[in-house]
């Protein structure tokens, strides 16, 4: 027998995969890929309430950038190349008061600052955020019912955002902000439970920071919101 003959021979021999085999693999790849990116890279996030108005509406769905402030193991605080986050990022975080819940609001004292929040209006390190006054701006609550509130420019520091403000505040107080820690607050002012009832986001309970709005559905009409897709979280 020549050796070409028994290579033909050998290949013969050999079972060839069956097609649910090859199916299942390249099954198990696909979902260790996604694993991968959601644990690691990017991860979706739905708005599921008004706290945020007018920078996310209820049903904006979100892409969550997760190695801005390092790369955290799953299931754990362990966190690789760890990064501060910066006054004014809009971050997802574990919510102290019940870690099974992530909360999305945006940081506006880092490690070191004073926050004064006093009469609706912040101010960090003795110093007033200055707004400049927009309008009026009406939305639908997670309800469906609608609220109208004073919409204003906001400048944290050199970040320009729009916040919601009526003519009363919710809660006042001052907080000197801990090492390792952040003080978050809703852009919606008088419609957000945050660091003003429940205190500080540690620096390992950040999962990451919203980056851009992909998908915006309006549940109380039943409609898309194309003109938000696409939209540049700042």
């Amino acid at each position: 027998m020549t050796s070409m003959e028994s290579l033909k021979k050998a290949a013969e021999a050999t079972p060839e995969k069956s097609s649910w085999r090859e199916w299942i693999e390249s099954l198990v790849v696909i979902v260790l890929i996604a694993v991968v990116i959601r644990s690691f890279i990017v991860a979706p996030f739905v708005i599921p309430s008004s706290s945020m108005v007018p920078t996310f509406e209820v049903g904006d769905y979100l892409f969550v950038s997760k190695f801005n402030y390092g790369l955290r193991v799953p299931f754990t605080d362990i966190q690789w190349l760890k990064s501060e986050a910066e006054r004014g990022d809009v971050v997802v975080f574990d919510y102290p008061e019940d870690r099974s819940k992530d909360y999305i609001k945006r940081i506006v004292g880092v490690p070191g600052d004073v926050i004064e929040y006093l009469n609706n209006e912040l101010y960090v390190n003795g110093k007033k955020m200055p707004l400049k006054v927009l309008g009026e701006y009406s939305y639908f609550m997670g309800n469906h019912a609608v609220d109208v509130s004073g919409l204003f420019e906001e400048d944290l520091t050199g970040v320009k955002h729009h916040v919601l403000r009526k003519d009363y505040s919710i809660r006042d107080g001052k907080w000197k902000v801990p090492a390792g820690k952040y003080f978050v607050l809703g852009d919606n002012r008088n419609n957000s439970r945050d660091s003003r009832f429940w205190g500080f986001v540690p620096q390992e309970y950040l999962v990451g920071k919203a980056v851009v709005i992909w998908w915006s559905w309006n549940d109380a009409t039943g409609s898309i919101r194309w003109d938000r897709l696409g939209t540049l979280v700042h």
